[in-house]
């Protein structure tokens, strides 16, 4: 998905107007620098840019909250989460304190995207409840100020369309990204990255659904839109690639799947490095075909290698390290592995039980194979118990 270009900073007074036009330089520069994905480059551009505001006495400026958030984006795609929710409250502390005098509507864009970098971090660490309400309140915002049919409605709704994929409610989901769709393709047009975006999240909502026929047309189309834009080489292309590829996976077509995995594997590595979630991903779902093929000796490796980067990128409680330690325990428990396998699905088990809804499908999942590992663990020590007894 392409950065998100922040709103045009607020005209300058008389006395900082040196100062506002070269911290509008400052921030135009981050801006190209994260789009090339040059992000260390990007959070310098910023950090030096809030420097000078607070050298001219606008640290608690509506420019600042701006480029706060600018940071907070560009720390969220380096995978600091921690620094981007730093970021994100700060500019909302200082928008709290503006209060009145921060109105109209870019105060209202600012506001609403201050509650959407909130919102998406406190998704990505798995805290869904805290989540709802900031990206809630980033669509009452827009709502109020430009109509319920507005653009800026529409990509509120896709944001919150996307916690609720993740948190299971995949119903509620799916009803935002189709509220959605037809104002981003009257604002963008149906070919554009913006609606290639609501496809790729509308593939992936009917996919966690275990509709795979429904979702093969959304998921293929928005990674034709972003072949035909972006290039086969671009990783925006191969994430549209990897969520093609999983439904592929559903529908059992599973050369097709392995091969998109495996290219898109080989950019990510090349583009983001080894300790990477897109290469932790890429890996997960790699591993699951190669299960499913029979390769289960390679699947293994890509799962362990997959749950040691998630381990790194998250924290060791989040549902995405769940996920592949359930996926593990199950191959193990397939291969009669009992004792590996349980302490990896007794960790998804104790994780999801606290992170996801009771009857939310990874949770019923992972029970069972906890059930599975447990029984199978039980079974064999009772039979090498009777085998001392009885010794052939």
């Amino acid at each position: 998905m392409q950065p998100q270009q922040s709103p045009t900073p607020f005209p300058a007074e008389r006395g900082v107007s040196l100062a506002s036009e070269r911290v509008a330089i400052l921030q135009e520069t981050a801006w190209q620098l994260q789009a090339e994905g040059k992000l260390d480059r990007a959070a310098t551009a910023c950090l030096k840019a809030l420097r000078l505001l607070d050298r001219v006495g606008e640290s608690d400026s509506a420019d600042a909250a701006n480029l706060l958030n600018d940071l907070a984006e560009v720390e969220s795609e380096r995978q600091n989460a921690r620094a981007a929710f730093s970021c994100a409250r700060r500019a909302q502390d200082i928008e709290d304190r503006l209060e009145n005098q921060f109105c109209g509507e870019l105060a209202a864009r600012i506001r609403a995207r201050t509650l959407k970098l909130i919102g998406e971090v406190r998704r990505a660490q798995g805290e869904y409840q805290d989540a709802e309400t900031s990206l809630k309140a980033a669509l009452a915002i827009v709502v109020a100020e430009f109509g319920d049919d507005s653009i800026e409605a529409a990509n509120a709704r896709n944001d919150l369309g996307v916690l609720y994929k993740y948190w299971g409610r995949f119903d509620d989901g799916l009803r935002l990204y189709e509220r959605a769709l037809p104002e981003i393709i009257a604002c963008h047009g149906e070919d554009s990255l913006e609606a290639a975006t609501l496809y790729h999240n509308i593939g992936g909502i009917l996919h966690a659904k275990d509709d795979f026929l429904a979702a093969e047309q959304p998921g293929r189309k928005a990674w034709e839109i972003s072949r035909r834009l972006l290039g086969e080489d671009d990783p925006r292309t191969q994430m549209d690639a990897v969520a093609y590829a999983a439904i592929l996976d559903g529908i059992g077509r599973y050369e097709e799947s392995e091969a998109l995995y495996r290219a898109a594997l080989a950019i990510f590595e090349k583009h983001f490095g080894s300790d990477h979630y897109e290469v932790a991903a890429a890996m997960h779902n790699l591993a699951a075909v190669l299960c499913a093929r029979g390769e289960r000796q390679e699947a293994e490796h890509f799962y362990r290698l997959s749950l040691a980067i998630k381990e790194k990128v998250f924290d060791h409680d989040h549902p995405d390290v769940a996920l592949t330690c359930n996926n593990l325990g199950h191959l193990l428990n397939s291969d009669g592995r009992y004792a590996e396998a349980l302490p990896f699905v007794q960790q998804a088990v104790t994780i999801l039980q606290k992170r996801l809804p009771q009857d939310h499908p990874h949770l019923a999942l992972a029970c069972t194979n906890l059930n599975v590992a447990t029984a199978g663990l039980s079974r064999n020590q009772r039979y090498a118990g009777i085998s001392m007894q009885n010794p052939i």
